[in-house]
C-alpha cells in the first residue's frame, strides 16, 4: 500500500470516529467528564492507597469509592453554599424597577447626554439618553421572564442527577482500573500503531491532568479575589459578590473572551443591584467594580497564570484565538470551554503520527 493511499484510510477513518463521536455526544460527554474526574481523583487514590491499617492496604475500590465520594462532597458544599446566593441575586433582578433604576441614576446620564449632544455630531438636542437606556434596560429583562427560567427547574434536576450517576459510575471504574481508560482508547488504533499511540495517549492525560487541576486552581483563586474585592471595596452583599466571583471564575477559562464578558456582566449586575437596592452612586459604583475586575485579572495574568501554568504546553495567541473562534462557531459556549484541551489532545496526537508535515512541526513545535 502506498503513502496516499495509506493517508487515504486514515483520513476516512478519522472523518467515521468524528461522526461517530458528534452522533453519539451525549454518551461521549459523559465518559469525557468521567475521565476528568478520574484524572482529578488519582492523586487521592494514590495517597489513601498509601495507607495500611493492621498492615493490610485498602482495596483499590474502596479507594475508588472514597476519592469519588470526597470529590462529590467537595462539589456539593460549594454546591448548597452558592445556590441560596444565586436565588437571592436572580430575586433582586426580577424585582429591580426600570423607570425608578434610571431616575437614581439620571443625573449621571444628564451630563453624559450634554457631553453628546456637544460633541457627537447628528446627535439633536431632542435626543434623550435616559429614554435610550430605559428601552435597552426593558428589552434586556422584561422580555425575558424569569420566571420561565424556573420553570423547567424540576426537568433540570431530573437531568443533572441522572448525568450525575451515570459519570460517577463510570469515574468509579476508571479510579478502580487506571488503565481502563487507555485501554477503550487504545482498541480505537490498529496494532501497530499501538506504541505510537501509547505515547501519545500518556503525554495527553500529563498536559491535561497539569491544565485540568492548573484550572481550578485558578478559578479558586480568581473567584476568592473578584468576590472579596467586590464585598470589601465595591460594598456588595457577600451573597451577590460570590456569585460573581464564581461567573469570573467560569468564564475566565475562556482566553481573551471570558474576562471580558465576566467583567461587563459583573458590573452590569454589580450596578444594578447596588444602585437600586443599595443606594449607590452609579458612576462610583461603576468606576469602583471596574478597578476591582482589573486589578483581579491583572494579579491572575502576572502571578498566577504564569506560576500555574510554568510547566504547561503554551500555544500562540492568535492560533488559540482562531482555534477559539472555530469552536465557539461550532458550539457555541460550551465549545469555547472544551477548546483548549480538545486542542491540546490533537496537537499531541499530530505530533506523533504526522510530525513529517511542516504544518504539524510548526503547530507542536512549542510542545
Amino acid at each position: 500500500m502506498n503513502k496516499l493511499a495509506r493517508y487515504i484510510i486514515i483520513v476516512a477513518v478519522i472523518a467515521v470516529i468524528c461522526f461517530l463521536a458528534w452522533y453519539f455526544r451525549d454518551i461521549l460527554a459523559y465518559v469525557l467528564i468521567a475521565a476528568v474526574v478520574s484524572i482529578i481523583g488519582k492523586p487521592l487514590v494514590h495517597a489513601i492507597a498509601k495507607i495500611r491499617i493492621k498492615n493490610k492496604r485498602i482495596p483499590q475500590s474502596l479507594c475508588a469509592a472514597i476519592s469519588l465520594l470526597t470529590i462529590w462532597a467537595v462539589f456539593l458544599a460549594f454546591f448548597v453554599l452558592l445556590v441560596p446566593a444565586g436565588i437571592n441575586l436572580a430575586n433582586q433582578l426580577s424585582n429591580i424597577n426600570a423607570e425608578q433604576f434610571i431616575a437614581d441614576m439620571s443625573s449621571a446620564l444628564d451630563s453624559f447626554q450634554v457631553w453628546l449632544i456637544a460633541n457627537v455630531p447628528g446627535i439633536s438636542s431632542d435626543f434623550s439618553l435616559g429614554k435610550v437606556a430605559a428601552d435597552a434596560f426593558n428589552k434586556i429583562f422584561y422580555n425575558i421572564e424569569i420566571v420561565n427560567v424556573f420553570g423547567s427547574l424540576t426537568n433540570s434536576i431530573i437531568s443533572f442527577i441522572w448525568g450525575a450517576f451515570v459519570i460517577s459510575f463510570i469515574a468509579f471504574f476508571f479510579l478502580k482500573e487506571e488503565d481502563l481508560f487507555s485501554q477503550a482508547v487504545m482498541m480505537l488504533f490498529p496494532k501497530r500503531y499501538e506504541k505510537d499511540a501509547s505515547v501519545a495517549l500518556n503525554s495527553a492525560i500529563t498536559l491535561l491532568t497539569r491544565y485540568f487541576i492548573g484550572i481550578f486552581i485558578e478559578m479558586f483563586c480568581l473567584m476568592t479575589l473578584v468576590t472579596l474585592g467586590l464585598t470589601i471595596f465595591a460594598g456588595l452583599p457577600f451573597k451577590i459578590a460570590i456569585v460573581l466571583g464564581l461567573l469570573s471564575g467560569i468564564l475566565n477559562v475562556i482566553p481573551y473572551i471570558g474576562s471580558i464578558a465576566s467583567t461587563l456582566i459583573g458590573i452590569l449586575i454589580g450596578v444594578l443591584v447596588g444602585v437600586n437596592s443599595l443606594g449607590a452612586d452609579f458612576w462610583s459604583m461603576a468606576t469602583t467594580m471596574a478597578l476591582v475586575y482589573v486589578v483581579a485579572q491583572t494579579i491572575d495574568v502576572a502571578i498566577f497564570q504564569p506560576i500555574i501554568y510554568s510547566k504547561s504546553v503554551r500555544s500562540h495567541p492568535l492560533e488559540i484565538f482562531i482555534v477559539l473562534l472555530v469552536a465557539g462557531s461550532i458550539g457555541g459556549i460550551l465549545g469555547m470551554l472544551i477548546a483548549i484541551p480538545s486542542y491540546t489532545v490533537l496537537r499531541v496526537f499530530a505530533k506523533q503520527f504526522f510530525n513529517q508535515f511542516r504544518l504539524v512541526q510548526k503547530l507542536t513545535e512549542r510542545m
